[in-house]
């Protein structure tokens, strides 16, 4: 089983995303900073704070760099170790839902509440392309395989080529559009999460195989961890699941040591510790517990 071994409490609003650069963990906030922290100490790493002008939805830390997406359409670049701000730019006025980095070229794919997806030179800032999708939120970029799923609010999952850009597939797994997205490399099987509370299981060639409920509200955290997934929703649960989804092997719930507001993402840290925040502020790092074993729960 999964143990809470430390609960991280600064900030002074939801927190909306964060993100494990290998070393330390950003988080962003309704509080409109984003702020780094120490897993090993269980504290927040002062010598790190950004105030911002407007909150950021979404925060990508990598390379010692933080990359924070601002809700106003701020975009900005900040070197982690000098503290200094290495690019910004504001090319929409929308508000910046999700971030990846494609560490091969060294790019920064964003996408924002309108269905645009920018690719920029992540060092520099330089634009590099621009996809107006029309698509809605984007709510997940995931780079797998020199392929980039996109997951839009309004048409489904879009997949482009990250070498040219062309467009390969496209398909709805999810009713109301897809919040995560896995790629399973060993079974060859995309795995998403959405508003309609379901995992779905898409096969290589992008067909839907099956869809499980498995929340009561919107999923918006899907991570794996060994052979098991995490998910976590706004209906304020982290589920832990056998590797085909068929069993639930742990619930946690607060009255398990977790959050009592919406869960708004997992991040992994290694192959034993995650990551959850939300809504209350909090953000919880969990261990597995290698005295227990699942039979026992």
């Amino acid at each position: 089983m999964f143990q809470a071994k430390t609960v991280l409490s600064g900030h002074a609003g939801p927190i909306y995303s964060a993100s494990w650069d290998g070393k330390f963990l950003y988080s962003s906030s309704g509080d409109k900073y984003v702020t780094r922290w120490d897993l090993t100490a269980g504290i927040q790493d002062s010598s790190f704070t950004v105030k911002l002008e407007h909150a950021a939805y979404t925060v990508e830390a990598a390379d010692h760099f933080c990359f924070i997406g601002c809700t106003d359409g701020t975009l900005l670049c900040i070197d982690t170790e000098t503290k200094k701000i290495v690019w910004e730019h504001n090319f929409f006025g929308n508000a910046w839902f999700s971030l990846a980095i494609d560490t091969t070229p060294n790019w920064l794919i964003g996408g924002d509440s309108e269905g645009n997806l920018l690719v920029l030179e992540s060092h520099t800032g330089k634009r590099v392309l621009h996809l107006p999708l029309a698509a809605g939120k984007i709510r997940a970029i995931t780079i797998a395989d020199k392929l980039c799923f996109v997951s839009t609010q309004l048409i489904g999952v879009l997949v482009f080529s990250s070498e040219n850009w062309n467009e390969i597939a496209s398909w709805e797994p999810n009713e109301l559009g897809s919040n995560v997205l896995f790629v399973d490399p060993v079974k060859k099987e995309i795995i998403t999460g959405g508003r309609d509370a379901h995992i779905a299981i898409s096969n290589s060639n992008y067909k839907l195989i099956k869809r499980i409920p498995a929340h009561y509200q919107t999923i918006y955290g899907l991570i794996r961890i060994g052979n098991q997934f995490i998910t976590a929703s706004l209906d304020k649960t982290v589920k832990v699941w056998n590797a085909d989804f068929s069993k639930v092997e742990q619930r946690i719930e607060f009255k398990q040591g977790g959050h009592n507001r919406s869960v708004n993402g997992i991040v992994l840290v290694n192959k034993h510790t995650f990551v959850t925040y939300g809504d209350d502020k909090k953000i919880i790092i969990w261990e597995k517990d290698p005295l227990i074993s699942w039979s026992d729960n």
